[in-house]
């Protein structure tokens, strides 16, 4: 057993002394293999460092992915391009993918786009349908990380072959003793000239209070010289001109633009400008709860028969020069309520400024049941006041009542 141990100790010991020997003589010696290992290792991780700096494949639409194309006319063709770049270090590949409507085709110039080149994506609208607006988009597929698809928006409306701007006029709220203009453009998408012949006020009764002035000719555009308008060829510029004396209350009507031989679409004779406000006159109310203002609508009640109404309520009337202001019932309508409905004014109080009035209204007991229940204009009965003031000549009321059995 001692030999055994003896020759194991011996062994180890001529092991060490050997190892120390040789690393001794190797000192100095270069690991080539070694060195080699060490350079491949720095340049992987050199490439590694790289390639994380490097950007993906990335798209930029340039000017945006939205476009307007304003008004078209009615049939016509337009096309938007939209440029694709590719603002990333690695390539991208491109498909048209789909689109919202069959009236929009796409075109895709390029299905390859290497780090800073640019390609073209075509969307054409053919504008079908009439008076409406539209909003179309198309999708362009990609090989982008976080971009897997690009949604292109075309929108605008569709015209008639004419076509006002503004579409409309709202005053709000304006004096019936101030005169209001109001201007716009008439544009026509049409290829022959535009001619008007005449204009006019959809109210009879307020022609000489509404007024329409033109210019002479139609002035002929160029092409895309108005953007919202790019299709349209001729424009004729007018004023409407609203006079003082519009009577109280809500105002709506139309001014009328004609042309003998046709104008607007499928060869109507006309075409019309919406107006809406409501005028306030120099003469108030002065009613508490029982007047709406805003309607101008009185509400005189509900009573049997053998009962009767009767309510009274104050005109204040400010003087606007005509001196010696005077004030009448001019008429009751309809037919039905002239019959039932009394209306006396009489005199209260007279200022430099103003005149005060109070008007009694009255339903006589016996009066056989009737209704004015006032769901729309034609249920409620209405008085129309006169007076000799250039501002406000007729003041007109609707009235709300119920005469029951």
């Amino acid at each position: 057993m001692r030999t055994f141990v003896l020759i194991v100790a011996c062994i180890g010991i001529g092991y060490g002394i050997a190892l120390y020997e040789f690393k001794k003589r190797t000192a100095d010696i270069k690991n080539i293999m070694g060195a080699d290992a060490d350079m491949e290792g720095a340049i992987a991780k050199a490439n590694s460092a790289k390639s994380a700096e490097r950007k993906p494949g990335k798209i930029e639409v340039i000017g945006g992915t939205e476009f307007d194309f304003g008004t078209m006319r009615l049939g016509s063709k337009r096309s938007h391009n939209f440029i694709f770049k590719n603002v990333g270090d690695l390539p991208v590949e491109l498909q048209y993918k789909i689109s919202s409507c069959k009236c929009t085709v796409g075109k895709l110039d390029a299905k390859l786009l290497n780090p800073g080149e640019e390609t073209q994506v075509v969307l054409e609208w053919l504008a079908e349908g009439a008076l409406a607006e539209f909003a179309q988009t198309a999708t362009i597929a990609t090989n982008a990380v976080d971009q897997e698809e690009i949604k292109l928006t075309i929108t605008g409306k569709i015209g008639l072959a004419h076509v006002f701007d503004p579409p409309s006029a709202d005053l709000r709220t304006f004096l019936s003793d101030e005169e209001n203009d109001i201007k716009g453009k008439l544009y026509s998408f049409e290829e022959i000239p535009l001619d008007i012949d005449y204009t006019r006020w959809s109210d009879n009764s307020l022609g000489t209070k509404i007024t329409c002035t033109t210019t002479e000719e139609a002035r002929k555009l160029q092409t895309g010289e108005v953007p919202e308008f790019a299709d349209a060829r001729y424009v004729v510029d007018f004023t409407i001109h609203l006079g003082k004396g519009i009577p109280a209350g809500p105002f709506s009507g139309n001014m009328v633009f004609g042309k003998k031989h046709g104008i607007g679409l499928k060869g109507e004779d006309s075409i019309s400008f919406p107006i809406q406000g409501r005028s306030v006159s120099p003469i108030r109310v002065i009613a508490g709860p029982d007047y709406n203002e805003e309607k101008n609508v009185f509400v005189l009640g509900t009573a049997k028969s053998e009962e009767g109404l009767k309510k009274s309520f104050v005109l204040a009337v400010k003087n606007d020069g005509a001196g010696d202001i005077q004030l009448k019932v001019s008429r009751v309508v309809p037919p039905a309520a002239e019959g039932a409905l009394r209306v006396t004014i009489a005199e209260v109080k007279v200022t430099p400024k103003q005149k005060m009035y109070s008007v009694t209204l009255e339903v006589p007991a016996g009066t056989p049941p009737i209704e004015f229940a006032g769901a729309f204009a034609k249920d409620f009965a209405k008085i129309v006041l006169e007076t000799n003031m250039e501002s406000a000549p007729q003041f007109p009321m609707y009235i709300k009542f119920r005469i029951l059995e």
